[in-house]
């Protein structure tokens, strides 16, 4: 076999396209309505990770793990650590409502591993508040140039998107916020395929290795480029070559690589949608129906007899979907289509409390027996079709094709984040939410992020 670096020595490969852009990027590159999602993003998952409850022992375990010293905070406890164990425990904070920003096409959540690294790095550094966006903008576009077009492959194979994908996001992020060359950070890349893993085993069993997953991945984006910025080197063809990423982790061939510079960036990171309640993505669509549904038609739990969900076959056969409790962690109960429903059915909505209060044996899960979860070829991945039988009333039915109402601007983030104040964890939520929406507006013309980052600590 002719090896493809002696054939393609004139060619930039995968890597070194995506490093130049990624080197290359400043903030005045971002077009606004980017710049607007980016903020977007990081009230979302700053909020999400104040608010993120039940998780003390974890959180322990990963302070404990993780004690290198240094300039960097945990968000919420406060403690002083190296950025790489900072960005560990703020992922995994951030993470833990389940409740993420996402990449639907990609089954991918970027910003709970991109932010913690961008802001560690930052408080590290003392850089200003333009480098840290320029870095999540590389973070958001490389997670979906590398991802796009395999994650279906990926998921085949049992291994979970985020955690396959997410280290590219956080390596282009490390890579951004330390100012690498165009070379060192398409080294940073390849040794990102050296960092790749994850399963989807936990999905299937309740287990909290999902959060790690995350910590994990947000790790690695600053060993990658740390090791790069020193003089390590990677593969040329870490992603495309022979036994590269894609073959190796997708089973596929290479699909075309990103275009290069001077090629403009064709950006993704405005498609990226909220989850607007907690627990997994692929029951977003039809907790929303059902609660919609019952707000307009006045139903109560007792008088319903049946609830027929009908999602694309891929998100019907996804680990922990169809699972019915009582469950041995929470973890189950984030995943599962009838637990969401049912509590959210008889709780009028549902609360991240209540993936930890109900998980165990109750009520709720002799509720989750009249939800039955279906696989239907004709309705796309994220959708969802509801049959609501009722025992004094008709039949209900309702549908959602796609998620892009989730794709929530500035505003409807900032209503829905508002409603979370009485979960901060200090008496002062409410000033603290509103000082830290001035610290992201004005993030741009900040030359640290110590303002952003008082909100979030003790």
């Amino acid at each position: 076999m002719t090896d493809i670096r002696e054939t393609d020595r004139d060619t930039p490969s995968y890597t070194e396209i995506l490093g130049a852009r990624i080197a290359g990027l400043e903030y005045d590159d971002i077009p606004p309505a980017v710049r607007e999602k980016l903020q977007t993003c990081l009230l979302y998952g700053l909020v999400m990770a104040v608010t993120a409850s039940g998780i003390d022992t974890l959180e322990r375990a990963a302070l404990t793990a993780n004690d290198s010293p240094g300039d960097a905070s945990t968000l919420v406890s406060g403690h002083l650590r190296s950025a790489a164990d900072a960005a560990y425990v703020n992922a995994l904070r951030m993470c833990s409502r389940g409740q993420n920003d996402t990449y639907s096409d990609l089954y991918a959540h970027p910003g709970c591993i991109a932010i913690p690294v961008a802001l560690a790095l930052a408080q590290q550094q003392r850089t200003d508040g333009k480098l840290v966006l320029a870095a999540l903008a590389a973070a958001y576009e490389t997670l979906h140039a590398v991802a796009a077009g395999y994650a279906a492959s990926i998921l085949k194979r049992g291994l979970r998107a985020t955690s396959a994908f997410g280290v590219f996001a956080s390596t282009a992020a490390a890579a951004r916020m330390m100012s690498l060359d165009a070379a060192q950070t398409a080294h940073a890349l390849g040794l990102a395929t050296q960092h790749s893993a994850g399963t989807m085993q936990c999905w299937a069993e309740g287990s909290p290795e999902w959060r790690i997953q995350v910590a994990n991945a947000a790790r690695a984006g600053i060993s990658c480029a740390a090791l790069a910025r020193g003089g390590y080197t990677s593969a040329r063809h870490a992603l495309e070559g022979e036994s590269g990423f894609y073959r190796a982790f997708a089973g596929m061939s290479p699909l075309p690589p990103p275009p290069a510079l001077p090629a403009p960036w064709v950006w993704r990171t405005q498609e990226v949608v909220f989850k607007p309640l907690p627990g997994c993505l692929i029951n977003q669509a039809p907790l929303f129906l059902l609660l919609s549904m019952q707000r307009e038609h006045g139903f109560t739990p007792g008088n319903v007899a049946a609830v027929t969900v009908a999602l694309s076959e891929r998100n019907a056969a996804y680990p922990g979907i169809a699972r019915r409790g009582p469950f041995d962690t929470p973890t189950g109960a984030i995943m599962s289509g009838p637990f969401m429903l049912a509590a959210g059915l008889c709780n009028g909505t549902l609360r991240t409390r209540d993936f930890d209060a109900l998980y165990g044996p109750g009520d709720i899960h002799d509720f989750s027996e009249r939800i039955t979860i279906t696989g239907d070829p004709a309705i796309p991945d994220w959708g969802a079709a509801l049959s609501v039988t009722l025992r004094a009333g008709p039949t209900l039915s309702a549908s959602l094709t796609e998620l892009s109402r989730f794709a929530f601007s500035w505003e409807e983030t900032d209503r829905q984040l508002s409603g979370l104040i009485p979960e901060w964890p200090w008496r002062d939520g409410e000033m603290r939410y509103t000082r830290l929406k001035s610290a992201i507006r004005n993030l741009h013309q900040a030359e640290t992020v110590s303002a952003l980052l008082e909100t979030c600590s003790p």
